[in-house]
């Protein structure tokens, strides 16, 4: 359902394999194809013949991927390549296919899900992951060097995997996932609003080695007045609700109560283990500059940062090199996979 004289088409065929400026501009293409055609009544709930639309551009967009994948030497020249092969599975699926050497057996390895949508993303099927021994996997080690550098091609046009029990094989800089948080504890703290206009009502309260989860104001008829004052939290975790006189003109010489409920970050059995796996590697675990922040002195330009989400309950990772894979830091520190593994919920 494509006319390959159209100019637009033929500078995308002609265009440099560019993963994700590719992606938008077919995307911008169907849709504009679509919008057009949603002004003639025998289109307008052919859901069929959209579909088909749809699958055409997500057709040129996995011949493109296969084109980028062919120019990277890394991936071309290898014996895993000769095995891949691309097809268009669902109207905006892409998968990428491994077929065995008999020719007997397909295995999906991972999909591009939504391909032509702007929330686009990866989805592992058959790749090796946190609780598999690397042993058991299908592929042998000299597969998994140019299956990254695809998956790393995949990354810089913004499709990414969503969450970290799916594969090994994805970038550990942000890097997010649940972890188990200590019980929370409920902090309190009451003040009498003065009559003085010139003196704003004010809570200030040091909640560290806390991280605050919620908080809310509440006047002596248990009424919530948190979005009347205005709220800081410092970096190192300090607490401050303020409201002039203005903001609360009937609450002058009435109480208010500060509730806030908090968990303490230094006690998350997590960063309890890894402090002591590290410590029995001889690598140093710091504390950062904010509260909830700390790094795991890898090498001395290296460090592997650490960042507690209170909010929710999550651990992020940073690294200085973004395109560093789970696989390949595990080579060099096989303790951390381990402690992932553990750690992940």
């Amino acid at each position: 359902m494509l006319n390959f004289k159209q100019p637009e088409l033929r500078d995308v065929i002609a265009a440099p394999a560019n993963i994700g400026k590719l992606r938008q501009t077919l995307r911008q293409l169907y849709q504009r194809q679509r919008q057009y055609s949603l002004d003639q009544q025998q289109w307008l709930e052919n859901e069929a013949a959209f579909n088909e639309l749809e699958a055409s551009y997500t057709r040129i967009l996995a011949d493109k991927i296969w084109e980028a994948f062919e120019a990277e030497t890394t991936i071309e020249k290898t014996d895993l390549f000769q095995h891949i092969w691309i097809s268009v599975t669902a109207v905006n699926e892409i998968s990428i296919n491994y077929a065995s050497t008999d020719g007997q057996t397909n295995r999906v390895l991972l999909t591009i899900n939504d391909a032509l949508t702007k929330t686009a993303y990866l989805q592992a099927k058959h790749l090796p992951t946190l609780n598999q021994d690397l042993t058991d996997y299908f592929l042998g080690a000299e597969a998994l060097t140019p299956l990254i550098t695809m998956i790393k091609l995949l990354y810089k046009a913004g499709l990414t995997f969503q969450t970290p029990q799916e594969t090994i094989l994805q970038p550990v800089d942000d890097l997010s996932f649940l972890v188990t948080f200590p019980e929370p504890k409920t902090f309190t703290k009451e003040i009498l609003v003065s009559d003085n206009v010139h003196e704003p009502a004010r809570f200030d309260l040091e909640l560290a080695p806390y991280a605050l989860q919620h908080f809310e104001v509440t006047d002596d008829e248990d009424n919530d007045i948190t979005d009347l004052g205005h709220v800081t939290v410092t970096p190192a975790g300090e607490l401050t609700w303020r409201a002039s006189a203005k903001d609360l003109p009937d609450l002058l010489n009435h109480q208010l109560t500060l509730t806030a409920t908090a968990v303490n970050i230094d006690a998350l059995p997590c960063l309890e283990d890894l402090f002591v796996t590290a410590s029995n590697e001889g690598i140093l675990m710091r504390t950062g500059d904010k509260l909830g922040q700390y790094q795991l002195v890898l090498t001395e330009d290296q460090q592997l940062g650490l960042q507690v989400n209170a909010n929710d309950l999550t651990l992020t990772l940073s690294y200085p090199d973004s395109e560093t894979h789970i696989y390949e830091l595990d080579r060099t520190y096989p303790f951390l996979i381990k402690w992932l593994e553990q750690t992940i919920k």
